[in-house]
């Protein structure tokens, strides 16, 4: 018989037993709960990998390349003697200024009624010149051969080559240009290359610059107007004036081409930097003596936004004028030079035709590897009669590209073009004997036949693809896609975290075996197509893919596995609404119409759902529900026609669509409404779970709010130092404008992605105990808030970073992202309403809402429609990671909200659960569906840009989007693997599993 004080004993023994055994099964629950997640990580991870080496693949074989021949030209011609030059020099120095985006009709005279006063008739120094002293100058439009990118240009303009998109053997990504040029053969002939201006000149041809002349200024800073074009008038003048050490004198300056990117061509700053060219150019003409020839032109144009890349026509007519104080220059045809509508049926040259011409014109070697022919109105003299002279240097150009294509393997083998350069050189053999006029000018027309055919077979020949890479390419995105959907849709959802605890070393080791078997064949059979680094990446891939689908096979079979997803994904009517809007998406790109309506054709859908929604809302069986499902589903019509009215039109598009994508007084407004307004619609929802607690007042009213009126200040001093008006009425500083909104921005940034991450990482919380005391009853504890513990945490991590994409977005930008975290909020309502939390239409809807406002945010699938300015939003000058990041988040800020708010699908408005991992799983299953859907895409843009890769429009609709879905696809993968999945949905469901114990 035991004594009660035995059995007190035993029973606090029993009591401590029971604690450790429980702290023991909370503790291995948790271990589970970690080791669960990282596998859930690894494999995201994985597969995200695979699709990368895929896109990789696909870039490589599809974006065009061509091999550099390294061959250096000379006077000397097949026999030694010097005899491949034009020595008898009209000119001995050389004078060159290129205004960065020089568009043509930016310098010749337009009618009051058709210009417009802030970038037409602000430049007329050069059209008077041409018109009022023909014999010492010319004025040509200047075509670019696209892309018209500043790097690309330069090459053309020194080398005389055409441009692709990725060129083996010459690399621009600041080194120095290892291919034949003019500023490379002015040094070798012993002559002084003085450089004042863009710092890309000194990154590609500094060994050939004279140093002591040299002058370079950073020109990445499109906000700057002004530091490089005073720097080079500072230095070009005296330079020009009072050095006799110079034989070229090349003056970069960038003012038009930065004001045209920071405000668009049509702004009052772009008057004043045409106007301050005009003075340049006059003072250049009284400078120069009667030896010194000027030139004058621009690298490209720029289009109606003031951005440049592509190949419209605003974007590759650029400006080329000569002049010289004796006279010199001729004329083709006078009909030739009729200005008529904006200058569309002016005469023409192409950039590269500048190579051959001011090589001869200085008595240097064409540099090897010109396509180019001279320009006739340079060498036929100032009586347009020196049919002879125009011959001789129509035979060198044909004898240098004779040269260069008899060294080149690719291009040696055309017979017909070997004929008709057989054919030039016996007729100039003959015209040394005997020649009369007409034979000269037959001779000059089947030499400029000759240039022109050479030209356009090297274009049909570089337009070449690989296809064994766009073939693995395209397999391997395929691959990621099925693996996507045996991981996400066919496997049971918690099969995942229960795989072998040798999954990621055994795929790893598999990755290796088939990296080295990948490597030893290329090192021992050396396939042109895939040298050796690509080999290794194959490899990795064929691991991956072996090391994923070996778990699954040695567990399940091929018909169990179709079963499973017949089962899994088929659930209702919904999920074929789904599928049809993923189909119809994915079939969009087999039309360049379908592409440049993009924008219009997912809002529709958006709008489409939403009818649906409102409809299937009134099947409820609670009058409040009807109610509420009605009211939502008419708000995200409602919101998403509003977002749709923000406009940033697309050339294409032409005058069916209208911009109204600008930073105006309004549009700043706007901001500061939204500041106000978004918190409280965030608050309302909150409330809906009254979860508006703990930290979330604090999160909500004040933080945002604070970021966002931050913000609104930010581009309200932004707006008021570019407003003409405005800043001669307050008469402030630039500087000190420039310094606040800097200091500003800094601030916002640095709270949003570094303050307010690291104080949400230790815990805020969102909800209240409340103690409920009755009389003669015990105390009863409420948590309020407690069934939305998880959703109304993670919502205050997307606020976080809500706030720095709101910081580098434009104000109409801005007020897209306000629109889209309302419709996002209000779909999460109408998926737990509907029940459809884990169905694929609400995924679907989500990435939709991620294209819909990357349209709505100022943004199109084109090269020129990146705000590349934004980049220097936190920095005056490029400085990495801050401009990259800043970019970063302006172009896929919509998809990262998206990226981050899909777990919100799984997480809004449930209670702690006592199953973890079971809840991870449903958010890595709804990551993997938006990974699915994105991967159908990139999957449908590839297969129809390598279809299409003859298309006329592949360069300008087909290739960009391709571009753009694969940058979107790498940038969904990493926020759901390491910031989603991986981090912040994690955390969330960690810190409340331990809070409350797996209580339900």
């Amino acid at each position: 018989m035991l004594s009660d004080q035995e059995r007190e004993i035993l029973l606090q023994e029993q009591q401590q037993r029971y604690l450790r055994q429980s702290n023991e099964r909370s503790l291995s629950r948790i271990r589970r709960l970690r080791v669960s997640h990282a596998y859930y990580v690894s494999v995201l991870l994985l597969l995200g990998i695979l699709q990368v080496i895929g896109l990789a693949f696909f870039t490589k074989g599809f974006l065009l390349s061509r091999q550099v021949l390294p061959n250096i030209a000379t006077c000397l011609d097949e026999q030694g003697q010097l005899d491949s030059c034009l020595h008898a020099s009209p000119f001995d120095k050389t004078v060159i200024l290129l205004i960065d985006a020089l568009r043509f009709d930016f310098v010749i005279p337009v009618e009051e009624s058709k210009a417009n006063t802030n970038y037409h008739n602000n430049f007329p120094i050069l059209y008077n010149y041409f018109i009022n002293e023909p014999e010492n100058s010319l004025l040509l439009k200047f075509i670019a051969d696209p892309p018209t990118t500043t790097l690309q240009r330069l090459k053309g303009l020194t080398t005389g080559s055409l441009p692709t998109i990725i060129d083996a053997g010459s690399n621009f990504d600041g080194d120095t240009i290892d291919e034949d040029n003019l500023i490379a053969q002015f040094h070798s002939s012993k002559k002084n290359v003085a450089f004042v201006g863009d710092d890309t000149w000194t990154a590609l041809f500094s060994p050939f610059l004279y140093s002591n002349l040299t002058h370079p200024y950073d020109s990445l800073n499109v906000w700057d107007l002004h530091t490089v074009d005073n720097g080079v008038i500072e230095h070009m003048m005296p330079i020009l004036k009072e050095s006799k050490e110079w034989d070229v004198l090349v003056g970069h300056m960038l003012g038009v081409d930065h004001c045209g990117h920071r405000y668009g061509p049509e702004h009052h700053a772009m008057k004043q930097k045409l106007n301050q060219m005009d003075t340049v150019v006059q003072d250049l003409i009284n400078s120069i003596d009667d030896d010194t020839l000027l030139i004058v032109f621009g690298d490209h144009g720029m289009d109606s936004t003031g951005n440049h890349g592509g190949e419209s026509q605003d974007e590759v007519e650029s400006t080329l004028f000569m002049y010289s104080k004796k006279k010199h220059f001729g004329r083709v045809d006078n009909s030739s030079y009729d200005i008529g509508n904006l200058g569309k049926n002016y005469r023409s040259v192409n950039q590269i035709d500048l190579v051959p011409t001011l090589a001869s014109l200085m008595g240097i070697p064409i540099p090897f590897n010109n396509l180019g022919s001279p320009v006739k109105e340079v060498f036929i003299g100032p009586e347009s009669s020196d049919d002879m002279n125009y011959a001789k240097v129509n035979y060198l150009t044909s004898q240098q590209i004779d040269n260069y294509r008899k060294t080149s393997a690719e291009l040696s083998q055309d017979e017909e073009v070997n004929k008709l350069f057989q054919d030039i050189k016996t007729q100039w053999e003959a015209l040394k004997f005997d020649h009369s006029k007409e034979d000269i000018i037959k001779f000059n027309e089947n030499a400029s036949n000759y240039q022109k055919v050479s030209l356009e077979k090297c274009k049909a020949k570089w337009a070449q693809f690989d296809n064994v890479c766009i073939a693995i390419g395209i397999f391997l995105i395929f691959i990621a896609l099925l693996l996507l959907i045996i991981y996400s849709k066919m496997i049971p959802s918690v099969v995942i975290a229960q795989l072998n605890p040798q999954f990621i070393s055994s795929t790893i080791a598999i990755v290796l075996v088939y990296t080295l078997l990948s490597a030893s064949f290329s090192i021992i059979f050396k396939p042109e197509s895939i040298p050796l680094l690509w080999s290794i990446w194959f490899g990795v891939a064929i691991g991956i893919i072996n090391g994923m689908l070996a778990p699954v096979m040695d567990r399940y079979s091929v018909p169990w596995l179709v079963s499973q997803l017949a089962e899994n994904l088929i659930q209702n009517g919904w999920t074929y609404f789904a599928l049809v809007l993923i189909v119809l998406h994915a079939l969009i790109f087999t039309s360049n119409s379908f592409i440049i309506w993009e924008d219009k054709i997912v809002a529709f859908w958006i709008g489409t759902f939403g009818v649906l929604a409102f409809f299937k809302s009134f099947k409820q069986e609670e009058n409040y529900k009807k109610l509420i499902g009605g009211y939502h589903s008419v708000v995200l019509i409602f919101l998403t026609r509003i977002a749709s009215s923000i406009r940033f039109c697309r050339e294409e598009q032409g005058d069916k669509c209208f911009t109204n994508f600008k930073i105006t007084w309004w549009s700043i407004l706007l901001l500061y409404v939204s500041a106000i307004i978004l918190p409280i619609s965030i608050k309302y929802f909150y409330r809906i779970s009254h979860s508006y607690e703990g930290a979330a007042p604090f999160w909500i009213s004040k933080g945002l709010r604070s970021m966002m009126l931050l913000t609104a200040v930010m581009w309200t001093l932004e707006y008021v130092e570019n407003d003409e008006y405005l800043n001669s009425q307050l008469n402030v500083s630039a500087v000190l404008f420039k310094s606040v909104r800097i200091t500003l921005a800094r601030v916002v940034m640095s709270i949003s992605l570094i303050a307010s991450n690291i104080i949400w990482s230790m815990g805020p919380i969102c909800v209240r105990l409340e103690i409920e005391t009755k009389p003669n009853a015990p105390r009863k504890a409420n948590f309020i808030g407690y069934g939305n513990v998880y959703g109304s945490t993670y919502f205050l991590f997307v606020i976080n970073i809500l706030s720095a994409i709101l910081l580098v977005n434009k104000p109409l930008g801005g007020l897209s992202l306000f629109i889209l975290i309302n419709q996002i909020l209000t779909l999460l309502e109408l998926v737990d309403l509907l029940d459809i939390r884990n169905n694929l239409i609400s995924v679907v809807i989500m990435g939709l809402l991620g294209y819909l406002h990357f349209f709505t945010s100022g943004h199109q699938a084109t090269l020129a429609a990146i705000h590349w300015e934004t980049g220097f939003l936190l920095t005056e000058t490029i400085v990495f990671p801050f401009t990259h990041i800043a970019i970063a988040l302006n172009t896929f800020g919509p998809f990262i909200i998206v990226g981050l708010c899909v777990a919100l699908l799984s997480l809004w408005k449930i209670p702690p659960t006592a199953k973890p991992i079971s809840l991870i799983s449903k958010i890595v299953e709804n990551s993997t569906s938006l990974l699915i859907y994105q991967l159908c895409l990139t999957l449908s843009t590839l297969i129809m840009a390598n279809h299409f890769r003859r298309h006329l429009m592949v360069w300008k609709i087909f290739a960009p989007r391709f571009m753009l879905n694969a940058m979107i696809l790498i940038v969904l993968n990493v926020v759901l693997t390491l910031i989603t999945v991986g981090f912040a949905s994690g955390t969330v469901i960690k810190r409340w599993y331990k809070m409350f114990g797996g209580a339900n």
